[in-house]
């Protein structure tokens, strides 16, 4: 198991500050293997830092990844939207959470949304979901769609508990308060269950 993978939106700045660059080749150096980077949000949403970010960070030596924070829009139209922002990425994440802003994604439209990127592109995403999924309950949980995706299991705690239909973890985020060279303010950090060799080789998969 190895610590060296951060995820990040528009909301994490660069060590100068509000709107600063990222320092992708400080956190290389600090033992970052891997980023992935908010690219979508819904149906229509883009992050407007992930194309530049995309490029910084592949240029200083990083796996880069891209995430899609699903919700309760249409499963076609969101994963049309993440695959045509993100697609040519080889490692491609759907967030399945609550949405503080909006309706929440179910069970059943995730499973859409990772089919529809299967079919698509021939690989199963990683799933980011809780131990009780989105409604907090566990309610479709398991599902037999997203239980053949790799896990990225967000649990702030020493004992990590997978959500029913996963045994193990692929990525756990252990913290949304990590304190990263080249970032200016708190991020989420996530270990690998594997070597970096195996990291490199699961991010070409």
């Amino acid at each position: 198991m190895i610590d060296a993978v951060v995820d990040l939106s528009h909301w994490q700045s660069g060590p100068a500050g509000p709107g600063s660059a990222i320092d992708f080749a400080a956190m290389r150096t600090a033992g970052v293997l891997a980023v992935i980077l908010k690219a979508t949000q819904g149906s229509a949403w883009v992050d407007a830092t992930f194309v530049a970010r995309s490029a910084a960070a592949r240029a200083a030596g990083l796996l880069v990844g891209a995430y899609h924070f699903a919700d309760g829009s249409d499963p076609a139209a969101q994963a049309a939207h993440f695959l045509t922002i993100a697609g040519i990425l080889p490692r491609l994440a759907i967030d399945v959470e609550p949405n503080g802003m909006g309706d929440t994604i179910s069970i059943a439209q995730a499973a859409e949304i990772v089919a529809r990127i299967h079919q698509a592109n021939g690989r199963l995403p990683a799933v980011y979901i809780g131990r009780w999924g989105p409604t907090g309950d566990g309610a479709g949980l398991p599902n037999a769609v997203l239980s053949r995706c790799d896990l990225w299991l967000p649990a702030y705690s020493s004992h990590p508990i997978p959500p029913p239909g996963w045994e193990t973890w692929m990525l756990w985020q252990y913290t949304d308060a990590g304190i990263v060279p080249g970032i200016g303010s708190p991020c989420d950090c996530s270990r690998f269950n594997g070597s970096s060799d195996d990291l490199a080789a699961w991010w070409a998969q």
